[in-house]
């Protein structure tokens, strides 16, 4: 497990400022996502944990999470390949998951230490049967796992460096939307999806009510 290998090294080094820390496998045999639901993380694919030393008093960890999916869809987008957002930390191509991810800011009283991330992607893996990965989407047999590893890596870096930039990231976030799938709460109850808020929360409506889903 990534994360297991970037919580160690955590515990034995501090984090300085414009040096963050990736950690990638080939493949995990422990991985751990959402809810502590098994990561099916088999080789072919793109697996990481990376931690980010903030040193702004002015970053926003409300839209931080959506910033990402964001970051990723406009990533997809430059190269032609239509992805959606479901909400709040899957990418979907159609209707399978490309892209899972994991954010947690880590905090001390007030001051916010670093933020981190757990990333799995479809890549060249034989994928679930409710997933797909990117070989598939593009028709080719073997992806260079570095080239996108280190695009993954420009992303994070954008929803960081970019996170003061909230109206474009919430409004870039709201074009790739994907308003099919409603948190598990929610969909036997006639809710639909309506937009994200300026706070990176899921605005759902049934008819003359509306609730805010925040992470």
């Amino acid at each position: 497990s990534t994360e297991i290998e970037l919580n160690e090294y955590l515990k034995k080094n501090k984090l300085k400022k414009f040096h963050p820390i990736a950690i990638f496998s080939r493949k995990q045999a422990r991985g751990v996502g959402q809810n502590g639901r098994e990561w099916i993380s088999p080789k072919g694919g793109i697996w990481l944990s990376a931690a980010y030393p903030i040193f702004s008093k002015d970053f926003s960890t409300d839209v931080f999470p959506i910033s990402i999916a964001f970051f990723i869809c406009e990533m997809f987008y430059k190269k032609s390949i239509e992805v959606k957002i479901k909400w709040p930390n899957d990418i979907f191509y159609g209707s399978k998951k490309l892209i899972g991810f994991l954010p947690k800011v880590v905090t001390r009283g007030e001051h916010i230490n670093y933020v981190r991330v757990g990333f799995g992607m479809n890549l060249n893996n034989k994928s679930p049967l409710k997933g797909i990965s990117l070989c598939k989407i593009l028709n080719k047999k073997k992806l260079c796992e570095s080239y996108w590893s280190s695009k993954i890596l420009h992303v994070f870096n954008e929803a960081i460096n970019i996170n003061k930039k909230r109206d474009l990231i919430i409004h870039g976030a709201n074009r790739f939307l994907n308003k099919t799938y409603l948190p598990k709460e929610y969909i036997e109850n006639d809710w639909i999806i309506k937009n994200i808020d300026s706070r990176g929360g899921l605005v759902i409506s049934k008819d003359e009510d509306q609730k805010i889903i925040n992470l």
